[in-house]
Parts: structure tokens; C-alpha cells; sequence
């Protein structure tokens, strides 16, 4: 079967433009002769206005951009050169402060003077170690509000460095603040904790045990007193001496109590040797007497067991007589100095590190 082909239709050719602008080949209007021109010309304009506002605001957030980063940079600069020399300067001064308070202080109270006196006498050099402190606190804030971002590599550095140089201040605060209650806690006219020491006011161990307990109220209390203090080497000192004193009131009422069991083994060990007497003098027969000398075998083993504990509880507590001035020394010749030297080694390391942290963004 042949496929027939279908009808060909001629291309339509193009329509040309009416001269005249009225009609066009398919009997339209023409809009030739409509003004298009103006407002092609108004939408160039529009456009045109546009985009020069766009460039505009361009150009006004790079110059933006560009003032903001010249500001960051040199608010890095002041933060490096000025802020944290600041920084550095006011912890140098804090230490020294404290020590001049503290010298002040004993000396007052060596004078010899009360607590209060000794405080007002000393007044002078407190008020100039709070305003040290003071300055050094004021130095931190200067720090942080030179970088408000924390997320960064500064704002890290920014926090470390704040943990350890608040902590640094807070240290120095307590041991100033604190010091009078340390200091006094062994005066005779101070919290009472001299009275912990009464070997040579009691006649008897009993009386000791006593006299301990009457003196370890007003120590406690003291200790306590001393563990809110914000210096860490205080607090520690304050909870050994609590436990201290717990030991020896513990150790006091053993031996007191093994003093009273020899007595009673006194009065037993005369008992037993009137009865062997008795037992002997009237021929008392072999199980009699054997049944004596198991009493006497079993009051001797409780004579030995409570020595055992009474020189066990006699050596604890003249040792913890004896520690206790080197327990209170070693607060200032080991635990403070050790706290001390700590922060030393480390608030160098975290100002070094955001000052490099600050190089590595000024140079990007």
C-alpha cells in the first residue's frame, strides 16, 4: 500500500507594518504609534536609579565593614598593650598588699591589743590592700569588655584567664579577711583553742578529758567560722583541725577510761590474792585453786589489753598535742605558698595565651 500525501500548506509569509499605523494584515490596531518610548525610557530610569542605590548601599556596608574592622583591630591592639598590662600590673600589686596588712595586723596584736583594737590599728593598710583588690578586679572587667564575643579563640582565652585570676583574687581577699580569725584561734584571749592543751591543769586523766571537752566547744565553733573564709589553704586548715580536735577528745576518753579500768584492776588483783590467801591458809583443794589462778589468768589478759589501749590512745594524743603548732604553721610556710605559687605559674601562661590569641586575629 502506498501512503498518499497529504494536502501542503504554504508557509504564511510575515506581516509587514501598516505605514500608516492603523491597521496591521490581520486588521489590528498597531501600537507603533503608542508612546512606548517614554516609558521605556521612565523604566530605565527606575532601573538605573536602582542600581546606584544598590551601589550605594554597597559601598556604605564596605566602608561599614571596613570602619567595624578598624575599630575590632584596634580595640585587639588596646586589648593586648594597655588592658592586660593593666592586668599584669594589678596582680603584682595585690600580693604585697596582703602582706603589709598582715604584718600590720600582728604587730597591733602584739602590741599587745585585741582583736578589735588590733583591727582598728591595722585599718590603714587593709582599706589600701580592698583598694588593690578593688583595682585588680576593675583590670579583669577592662579585659572582657574588650572582646564581647566568647565563642572564639579569644573569648576562650578571655575565660580562662578569668577563672584563674579571679580565683587569684579571691585567695588574697581571704586571706586578708580571714586572718584575724586565723591568728587568733590559739590566743589566750582568742577562740579558745588554746585551751585544747591541758596536760598540766588536770591531776587526773579524767579531769583532762574534761577540761578537753570544755575547750573543744569554742575551738569547734571557731573552725567553723574559718571554713567559710574564701581561702582554700584556711578552709583545709579549719576542717584538720576540727578532725584534730575530734581525735584527741576520742583519744582523752580512752585513756581516762583504761586509767579508771586499772584502778578497778587494783581493787580485783587484791581480791584474787586474799582469796588465794584464804584458799591456802584453810587447805583449799586443787580444783579451788586452779579455778583462782584462771581468775587471775583472765584478769591479768584484761590488764594487758587495756594497757594496749591506753598506750595506743596515750601516744595518739601526745602526738596530736605535739603537731599542733606545725599544723598551724605549715598554713602559711606550705599551704598558702604552694596556692600561691600555683596561680604565679599559671595566670602568666593564660595571659600569654590570649595574647596569642590576639596576634593570630590581628594578623588575619
Amino acid at each position: 500500500m502506498t501512503i498518499e500525501p497529504g494536502p501542503t500548506t504554504q508557509p504564511e509569509p510575515p506581516r509587514q507594518p501598516d505605514p500608516t499605523g492603523q491597521q496591521n494584515n490581520a486588521g489590528q490596531p498597531n501600537n507603533a504609534g503608542q508612546p512606548a518610548p517614554k516609558k521605556r525610557k521612565l523604566a530605565l530610569i527606575l532601573i538605573s536609579s536602582v542600581v546606584v542605590l544598590l551601589v550605594i548601599a554597597a559601598a556604605a556596608v564596605v566602608a561599614v565593614n571596613q570602619i567595624s574592622g578598624q575599630q575590632r583591630k584596634e580595640s585587639l591592639q588596646l586589648l593586648k598593650e594597655d588592658h592586660l598590662s593593666a592586668l599584669v600590673d594589678a596582680r603584682g600589686k595585690l600580693q604585697p598588699a596582703a602582706n603589709t596588712y598582715l604584718a600590720a595586723y600582728k604587730k597591733a596584736r602584739n602590741a599587745p591589743a585585741s582583736q578589735e583594737e588590733a583591727e582598728k590599728n591595722s585599718q590603714k593598710e587593709r582599706d589600701e590592700f580592698q583598694q588593690a583588690a578593688e583595682a585588680a578586679r576593675t583590670a579583669l572587667k577592662n579585659v572582657q569588655s574588650a572582646h564581647s564575643s566568647g565563642e572564639d579563640g579569644i573569648g576562650v582565652a578571655v575565660g580562662q584567664l578569668e577563672g584563674s585570676y579571679l580565683g587569684f583574687v579571691d585567695h588574697m581577699e581571704g586571706l586578708v579577711e580571714s586572718y584575724p580569725e586565723f591568728e587568733g584561734l590559739f590566743r589566750a584571749d582568742g577562740a579558745g583553742c588554746n585551751g585544747l592543751f591541758v596536760g598540766s591543769k588536770a591531776s587526773t586523766l579524767r579531769e583532762r578529758q574534761t577540761l578537753l571537752g570544755q575547750a573543744a566547744a569554742p575551738c569547734r565553733e571557731a573552725a567553723e567560722q574559718l571554713k567559710q573564709s574564701k581561702n582554700v589553704a584556711y578552709v583545709e586548715f579549719a576542717r584538720t583541725l576540727d578532725n584534730r580536735v575530734a581525735q584527741l577528745e576520742s583519744n582523752a576518753e580512752i585513756t581516762a577510761k583504761s586509767e579508771e579500768n586499772y584502778n578497778e584492776f587494783v581493787r580485783l588483783k587484791d581480791q584474787l590474792v586474799q582469796k588465794t590467801d584464804d584458799a591456802t591458809a584453810r587447805n583449799a583443794s586443787e580444783e579451788e585453786l586452779f579455778k583462782i589462778a584462771d581468775e587471775a589468768k583472765a584478769l591479768n589478759t584484761r590488764i594487758k589489753n587495756n594497757r594496749s589501749e591506753f598506750d595506743f590512745a596515750a601516744k595518739r594524743y601526745l602526738s596530736g598535742v605535739k603537731d599542733m603548732p606545725v599544723l598551724v604553721e605549715e598554713v602559711f610556710s606550705k599551704k598558702i605558698a604552694a596556692e600561691i605559687k600555683s596561680y604565679e605559674t599559671v595566670i602568666p601562661l593564660r595571659v600569654q595565651v590570649l595574647k596569642d590569641a590576639v596576634d593570630v586575629e590581628l594578623v588575619e
